[in-house]
Order: structure tokens, then sequence, then C-alpha cells
């Protein structure tokens, strides 16, 4: 959607509002100086997860309570600062944001963010869901800006930063390889900064775990190659992992079987074959396949395909506004 016609300042703010709720979550937006009101917003989905690059004059957003209902989806929104100073309230927290920054918020419960000066921000909504239990590690540090000047949260400023490039050209055919690198680095991101030390969950687990998500189509990824990155023992690293509902060995193959059911049965891969996106992710022999879908699924890869293609689905969303003066 684009147009170059001339707009009142709260016309184009009703605009932004429209085009970033329909491809997030129902939110308010607000002109905050008098004059004209710039704005565009690019999209793409990568996956499950959305991406978006907002670019615009300053502006306020509110997911304010009333507009918060069970039918909206369950989003963590990770956002990248790139330009525009910006205050954040979620809860009790209030504070400043600085460019380069990232910063979270639950959708799930109010929120503000005024930005003060003209903006540039990547904005990525994933589905908690797909975080797992990692979502509350990333949702305990709501409204809390992180520094990308080091480590993993460098490795997410440099990610979100050429894909918010690079929009226009996100293959639907990479795009769950994409949503899965991303929430892998998000992952480390968040673990390396949490201050929580618990037996179960580490900064060094969620790195391993992150690590592991990220290379799952490594044939070769074992527990001793993994120990070896890490600079650990297998032994412990198979302590790291007790006490979870999975061993370690069990945990890499309940990953790579759940990405391969996911991929198998997604519109934009039925040109794959089967094999060809097990060994994307790191199986290689059809016969073990077959077996490991029966013992997880009770059904093979094939017939699982097979009955989603009679299943009706909802097309992938990608869409561009650009209100301009």
């Amino acid at each position: 959607m684009r147009t170059d016609n001339a707009h009142a300042a709260l016309g184009w703010a009703e605009e932004l509002q429209t085009v970033a709720s329909a491809i997030l979550v129902p939110m308010r937006v607000a002109a905050t100086r008098a004059g004209s009101f710039r704005a565009s917003v690019e999209s793409a989905s990568a996956g499950p997860v959305t991406v978006a690059r907002i670019r615009s004059s300053p502006h306020l957003v509110a997911r304010e309570a009333c507009a918060i209902t069970s039918t909206d989806p369950d989003l963590l929104m990770v956002t990248l600062h790139g330009s525009g100073p910006a205050t954040v309230v979620q809860e009790s927290r209030q504070r400043r944001v600085a460019p380069g920054d990232l910063v979270t918020f639950d959708t799930g419960r109010p929120y503000r963010l005024d930005v003060t000066g003209p903006c540039d921000v990547i904005v990525s909504g994933l589905p908690r869901a797909m975080l797992g239990a990692h979502a509350d590690l990333i949702a305990r540090r709501t409204a809390a800006p992180l520094p990308t000047d080091a480590g993993a949260r460098a490795l997410v400023a440099a990610f979100l930063s050429g894909l918010g490039e690079q929009l226009d050209s996100v293959p639907a055919s990479s795009g769950t390889h994409l949503a899965d690198a991303m929430v892998a680095l998000l992952i480390a991101a968040f673990a390396e900064t949490s201050a929580e030390r618990t037996e179960m969950s580490t900064p060094l687990t969620e790195r391993i775990i992150a690590y592991v998500r990220a290379n799952l189509g490594d044939p070769d990824l074992s527990v001793e190659s993994v120990a070896r990155r890490h600079g650990i023992s297998p032994r412990h690293l198979h302590q790291l992992f007790r006490g979870r509902d999975f061993t370690f060995t069990a945990w890499v193959r309940h990953e790579r079987l759940h990405r391969i059911r996911r991929d198998v049965t997604a519109p934009s891969l039925a040109h794959r074959t089967v094999a060809a996106i097990a060994a994307s992710w790191g199986i290689h022999d059809a016969d073990h396949l077959g077996r490991l879908f029966r013992a997880e699924f009770g059904r093979t890869a094939m017939e699982i395909r097979e009955a989603a293609r009679t299943a009706p689905r909802k097309p992938a969303h990608r869409s561009s506004a650009t209100p301009s003066r």
C-alpha cells in the first residue's frame, strides 16, 4: 500500500496504526509533533515470525489493556532501534532507549513506546510457543534495553539489520530457517545477559541450546562435538541436561523431527522431497527417518505431508505501506 497524497498528521498516524496492528497486534499510534507526519513500513514473514522495518516521524505507540483480547497473537516483540531516541514503559519499568539497543515487549500486557525523534526500527514478532521454555527468559527482560556492543547481542543486531535491509527478497523457502536462526540468536543473547543461575537452566546451558538449534542441519552434531565446542566434557554436557524431559541426544532428535514435520507440511516447501528436507536437518537415512517418525508421531513423514495438503491454510503475510507527505 503506497501513496503520495498529502494528509494531516493524525491521518497518517492512523494509517501507520492500521498497518502495524495488522502485521503485529492491535495498538494505538499517535503523532507527537505538529506538522507533517512521514512513515514507511515494510514487512515480511520468516516462517512463523513477522519482521517489519518502520521508519517514521516522532510518535507514540501504546498497547492498551482495553485492546488486548484472547484472539490476539501471543507474541513477544523484539525491536532493534537503529536510530531515534525513545522511552519504553511496561509494568513498573520505564527506561530510555538509545540507538543500537534491543528492547522486548510482552504483547499480552500493556506497554508504551514514545519515540521522540525520527526513527528507524526493526520489529520482530515471535510466537511465544516458538520460544518454548525460553519465552520466560526473554519476557523477564521486557522494557529493559540491551546494548548490542558485544557477544550474541551484536550478532542479533547484525542479523536483524541485514534482514531489515532485505525484506523484499526474503525467500519463502528459507523463512523457517531464518526464524530458527533468529530464535537461537535471541536465546543466546538474553541468556548471556541474564542474572539467573539455576541448576537446570544456566547461561552455559542456554548457549548450548542456542548453538544446537542453529546447527541442527549438521549431520556430525553430537555430544562430543558440542562438548568440545563449549570447552566441557561429554559427561558435563550430559549433567547439564539431567532432570530435563529429554537426555541431550533425545532432545536433539526431538528438535530435528519437529522441524522436519513442520517443513514437510509447509506449502512453500511442497516442491522439496521429504528426503531433501530431512537431510537439511541432519538426517540422511530414509529408513531411519521412517522409524523415528512413526515412533514420534505415529505416522510417516509422507503420511503427514499428505494429510496437511488437504488442510486449509492462511497465506503468508507480506505488506508494504509508505505514507508520505
